[in-house]
């Protein structure tokens, strides 16, 4: 039997990606596809996955190779499913990306396990170590003793100890020997089960209540005023898997005050069996009262919980009341989190509709594109969709932009599935991936809800793909290889498996929306909102507002409103895409703008820091008070952001409770869900944000929604701008009047004629997907050819600057070759931001409508090439 096995060590660009070994007697009833193995590759021992098996007698060799064995079979159950591995092998032909990052990609990060070669003594005759210590090298004689002492010794860490040029030389030495042999092992893998020593309860029945019986008994007998006290809920609470918990747990059955420590030294040999007793009830009560599968009582926890001593419990042991063991603990990332169970709600008849669509129609297997307006019920088609397949015995996938800002519909999603609903997010521990990944694959989920890496998810059965908010561009990853799209690999995982792919989205992406008018997909719509209506959208044109006088960032009818929100104690929430409180400092005498020194951006003055921070590297430096340039005090702070209207709001509203979220108030997920949790239980009156308080977020008590500026958005030298543009002003507008209370959109622009503006202040995705379908086809923007983006980035400009140019002769050349003549290339040029990080970046684009046959022939390894970017930038 013989074995295709993938592994990472095997050149990644050649076109072998797959290794074959003969599989051993003794594996091969074991042996299966998709299992971990590891092989011998060279001299080193590596991890690698079992792709293919045959049974072939006769396989062509090259001259002199000779078929290895597979050596160990790491772990019994495949780390892959049939059908992921069908995926990436598309993933890896689509994205021109070897097949083995791709592989990997699917795997919880340190799964994989490291190759080490490790030295030790082949021999232990005395007489030879002695030869071989008298006539080394002192380097070879304290090796000699290092490994007398610990048996092997990592030749990496070697190499750390004495320098790479002796390590090289003493080795060299050591090889010639005969007594010394180097080995290769695998490091076991950093993701591991978390074991913990645990106290359980196993007598059980008539030998439980018998114990309980004579224990009671005992207790009855105490003289002293010490009743076992109601336990309050937040000591009852054992340990769950996750973070450890720095909470003190309080001990309801400690002595009273009355009676001190030194006095139980008088107490009688009945009071103290009967205070023992009582100790000894306590905990094995709080061991019936734990009906958390995920939740453990450790031995001290529960001493410290119920008053028993370590010769108590040693008692209970003794006497097989109960047992200290060791138990897997899961690490639960929705530990500490609250889910409300939810029930399935009464469908209008066009969520009704959407969901037969979705689940009715088994001969249509054409993916699904669901537009609903904000607020039309799409998340609750999801979850009734998700039921209906559950109900077949089969699993689903829901697909988020960002999990840090989507809180809400996980939270939706595990209330309405309890105990069986797995998190896959970047942001999530080593460990809780593991943990969650193998209840995955165990088949002890039902669903599964997270960014794009969720849609890897090793689900036995998947039935249904959910893509949510389908246009956003977080489902891109551009910045490593393989440079895919969640929502192309969706489609082709639906195409593999034939199972529906739904896509749902208040603003569908302009190539969506194309494929759905051709047929390829279908289109589901909801047109209407749940109970409400869409708010109405005013715009207020900055120019007159100038010429009235007023400089403020607030125009007089939005600060009107404002009042009024406040008045009637309802909440607002006001949009502005941009951070800091002013973008641009410069100085007023000279010109001098402050630049970031590693990219070519201008710093942003940030006042709650007093600090100049550059936003792509991190920068950061002192306010100037004197330019450094002409040495005047012209120094002066322009643009908005985020904090400059946090300012102006204080001063206008000193009343008004004010929370601001983005990338500088809310720097991780948990930040994140405290500032919603907070807005949502009506702690503050206005919310002040970026782009994150624009996506998905049902806030029933929000009324108003003021968007400061739309024209930040506008500007952007790309295809895809005014895309975004709508999306963000519809998304946010969105957000008001979700309640029962009606909502109200302010729009601020100095453009108030320009398409994306108006059609977004109607709510009108139809008439801004005709103008701008229109303005695609008439420049060759996708859908209609695709992009390829080639970026190249060093420290020296003009390195960067030759090696475009390099590139673009090759390119040339190999489109003449093939004569692809609807191929053309943009650039190469400098990007729009040319260094950053203390880099130049050039790049060019490259359009066609089939770009494979010359990705597949072009070299350019240290180039980053972002196939279907979603931006040019």
């Amino acid at each position: 039997m013989l074995a295709d096995v993938l592994t990472s060590a095997a050149s990644w660009l050649g076109e072998r990606s797959l290794l074959t070994y003969v599989v051993p007697d003794e594996l091969v009833a074991e042996l299966r596809v998709g299992q971990l193995v590891a092989v011998h590759y060279g001299e080193r021992l590596v991890e690698g996955i079992v792709w293919t098996t045959s049974q072939d007698e006769w396989v062509e060799l090259e001259q002199g190779q000779e078929l290895r064995p597979i050596h160990t079979i790491l772990d019994a159950e495949p780390a892959l499913q049939g059908y992921q591995m069908a995926l990436a092998q598309w993933i890896a032909d689509y994205y021109v990306t070897p097949l083995a990052y791709v592989a990997q990609m699917m795997l919880p990060p340190g799964l994989m396990q490291r190759s080490r070669a490790v030295l030790r003594l082949a021999s232990k005759d005395e007489q030879q170590l002695e030869a071989a210590m008298e006539g080394g090298s002192l380097q070879l004689r304290a090796l000699m003793g290092l490994l007398l002492a610990e048996g092997t010794i990592d030749i990496e860490r070697l190499k750390e100890l004495l320098g790479p040029k002796r390590a090289k030389a003493v080795l060299k030495e050591a090889r010639e020997l005969d007594i010394f042999s180097q080995d290769s092992q695998l490091d076991a893998p950093r993701a591991k089960a978390r074991i913990k020593r645990v106290v359980k309860l196993i007598a059980r029945g008539e030998a439980l209540e018998d114990w309980r019986k004579r224990t009671e008994l005992i207790a009855q007998h105490n003289a002293l005023p010490v009743p076992v006290p109601v336990i309050p809920d937040h000591v009852m609470q054992p340990k769950r898997g996750g973070k450890k918990s720095q909470k003190t747990i309080e001990n309801p059955w400690a002595i009273p005050e009355a009676v001190s420590a030194t006095a139980t030294l008088t107490l009688s040999k009945t009071d103290k069996e009967s205070l023992w007793a009582q100790h000894q009830l306590a905990a094995v009560d709080l061991l019936l009262q734990n009906t958390d599968p995920n939740a453990y009582w450790s031995p001290n926890a529960l001493c410290k919980a119920s008053g028993m001593s370590q010769a108590q419990l040693q008692q209970l042991l003794r006497e097989h009341i109960l047992e200290i063991t060791d138990a897997e603990l899961r690490r639960d990332p929705l530990l500490g989190r609250t889910t409300l169970a939810t029930t399935p709600l009464s469908l209008t008849p066009d969520q009704q509709h959407a969901v037969d669509c979705i689940v009715g129609d088994e001969y249509d297997l054409r993916p699904i594109l669901l537009h609903g307006v904000t607020g039309s019920g799409k998340t609750e088609v999801y979850l009734q969709s998700l039921a209906s397949i559950i109900a077949q015995g089969k699993q689903g996938i829901i697909l988020v932009p960002e999990i840090a800002l989507t809180t809400q519909a996980v939270l939706r999603v595990a209330g309405r599935f309890p105990d069986r609903v797995a998190i896959i997010h970047s942001e999530l521990s080593m460990g809780e991936r593991y943990d969650e990944w193998r209840r995955i694959r165990s088949g002890q989920v039902d669903v599964v809800i997270g960014s794009r890496s969720a849609l890897f998810a090793p689900l036995p059965d998947l039935g249904l793909i959910i893509i949510d908010e389908e246009h956003e561009p977080a489902y891109k990853q551009s910045e490593r290889r393989p440079s895919y799209h969640a929502r192309d690999v969706a489609l082709m995982l639906g195409n593999i498996l034939n199972i529906p792919v739904v896509m749902g989205s208040a603003t569908p992406a302009v190539e969506s929306f194309y494929f759905a008018e051709q047929e390829h997909y279908r289109l589901v719509e909801l047109p209407g909102r749940i109970n409400a209506t869409l708010p109405p959208v005013e715009v207020i044109d900055l120019r007159s507002e100038l010429h009235a006088g007023n400089t403020s960032i607030i125009s007089r009818r939005l600060k009107e409103e404002l009042t009024k929100v406040l008045e009637n104690k309802q909440q607002a929430i006001l949009f502005l895409n941009r951070r800091g409180a002013a973008s641009c400092v410069l100085c007023r005498d000279c010109g001098y703008t402050v630049m970031c020194e590693h990219c070519d951006i201008p710093m942003t003055y940030h006042s709650t820091e007093r600090i100049l921070l550059c936003h792509y590297c991190g920068l950061q430096s002192k306010v100037l008070q004197f330019c450094p340039q002409c040495k005047s005090s012209g120094i002066r702070y322009f643009g908005l952001g985020t904090e400059k209207i946090q300012e102006t709001i204080e001063r206008l509203f000193p009343e008004a409770r004010i929370l601001r979220w983005d990338r500088d108030t809310a720097r991780n997920r948990r930040a994140h869900e405290q500032l919603l949790d907070r807005f949502a239980s009506r702690q503050a009156d206005i919310l002040i944000g970026t782009q994150m308080i624009a996506k998905g977020l049902d806030l029933p008590g929000v009324t108003l929604v003021g968007v400061v500026s739309a024209d930040i958005a506008l500007g952007l030298p790309d295809y895809s701008t005014t895309e975004r543009a709508f999306t963000l002003l519809t998304q946010v507008a969105g957000r008001a009047g979700r309640g029962p209370e009606a909502g109200q959109v302010i729009v601020q622009t100095f453009n108030p004629q320009h398409f994306c503006v108006e059609t977004s202040s109607h709510h009108d995705y139809h008439g801004f997907y005709g103008v701008e379908i229109a303005s695609r086809y008439r420049y060759q923007y996708p859908p209609f050819r695709r992009f390829v983006k080639f970026t190249y980035s060093h420290e020296n400009r003009q390195r960067s600057q030759n090696e475009a140019l390099l590139l673009y002769e090759r390119l040339q050349q190999w489109i003449k070759r093939l004569g692809l003549v609807d191929t053309d290339i943009v650039g190469p040029a400098p990007a729009l931001m040319e260094r950053v990080r203390g880099k130049y970046h050039w790049q060019m684009i490259v359009r066609g409508p089939d770009l494979h046959r010359l990705l597949r022939v072009i070299e350019a390894p240290d180039w980053q090439i972002d196939i279907d970017p979603v931006s040019t930038l």
